[in-house]
């Protein structure tokens, strides 16, 4: 198992490398100028332009400023954002919890009905319920993000007004000390002795989290269907139904460990579908979380808080994808012996 961890982590080395120079390079073919939105719509004088160009670097050639940029990565540096003239890391970690919140809240719903769902679908198979249950898994898997949360706000928030359109809470209403907050409205809501903010938390967070939540649910949804499937037609399931054991005990203690271990790193793998559906989620909703920080970057054209951003949340993505081999390994011993 050791040798098997130390390979994995060894093997996130050039990835990394790959990350820093694809997200660098990639962002030098996007148009726009970052000079010129630090200038603005004001005129400036030649000298004071290239006194700009050189504190961003952008005098040096190209492979100079990559070869800057990957220094100042290894010694934490993310850079300093073009518009706010902040902290790149500061910026992106003051967002990080409500980003974080709302995927979470997002998983724990998939996973809470998305395994459950496909265990009975597995169940029932050939059945009207394992038809629905499937259809159902179909159309989640194919709704677009961005319009399935403009529909859900038609409906719910402005025709039943129901749940709120957007943010993370009503800020008319309630009001928190930034120093005495963690960032997860949830927890500061319920901790703050303020009547109603906790619920006011909850309702902001419904629709984004159903929106994020859809396509993941889905995913588990077939992915635990087909595993269970698989799982019940083996010898030792088979075995365990013979010797005469109740249908709860022979998928709970026989089949659902085995069938988990697909489904556990399916849950690994969507962190990035998470971040990716984030972005969508956060700009329909004006939520203050990462992905609306990073669209608003892009249209700013504030690159290096955009690098930045995309290279960190690459970092997290790779960093959680590892943790979920090192779990497969452990859940299935055979993975960590190359067999």
């Amino acid at each position: 198992m050791l040798t098997y961890a130390l390979k994995r982590i060894a093997q996130t080395v050039p990835t990394f490398i790959a990350l820093v120079a694809l997200t660098f390079f990639a962002l030098r073919l996007v148009p726009g100028d970052p000079v010129e939105v630090r200038v603005g719509e004001h005129g400036i004088s030649p000298e004071r332009l290239a006194e700009f160009r050189h504190q961003l670097g952008l005098d040096l050639p190209v492979w100079q400023q990559f070869l800057h940029y990957l220094w100042q990565i290894l010694h934490g540096d993310f850079g300093i954002s073009v518009v706010s003239q902040q902290s790149v890391l500061s910026e992106f970690f003051a967002r990080f919890p409500a980003t974080i919140e709302l995927s979470a809240v997002s998983l724990v719903l998939a996973v809470g009905l998305g395994v459950p769902l496909g265990i009975v679908a597995a169940l029932s198979r050939g059945t009207f319920v394992d038809y629905t249950v499937t259809a159902l898994a179909v159309i989640g898997n194919s709704m677009p993000i961005f319009w399935w949360g403009i529909l859900l706000v038609l409906l719910v928030s402005l025709k039943l007004d129901l749940t709120p359109v957007d943010g993370r809470i009503d800020n008319v209403a309630y009001y928190f000390d930034p120093d005495q907050t963690t960032g997860f409205m949830l927890w500061d809501s319920f901790w703050s002795d303020q009547d109603g903010a906790f619920l006011s938390a909850l309702s902001h967070l419904i629709l984004p989290s159903i929106v994020l939540g859809t396509i993941p649910l889905a995913v588990i949804m077939r992915i635990t269907r087909s595993a269970m499937l698989e799982v019940l037609g083996e010898d030792y399931v088979r075995t365990a139904r013979a010797k005469g054991l109740s249908p709860l005990r022979v998928v709970g203690l026989h089949a659902l460990r085995n069938a988990l271990i697909p489904v556990v790193t399916a849950i690994g793998l969507m962190v990035g579908t998470l971040i990716a559906g984030a972005v969508q989620t956060e700009t329909v909703f004006s939520w203050p979380g990462i992905g609306k920080w990073l669209i608003d970057s892009f249209n700013r054209r504030d690159y290096p808080a955009l690098q930045g951003g995309v290279l960190i949340i690459s970092i997290l993505v790779t960093l959680v994808n590892l943790s979920v081999d090192l779990l497969y390994g452990i859940i299935n011993p055979r993975i960590s012996h190359g067999r």
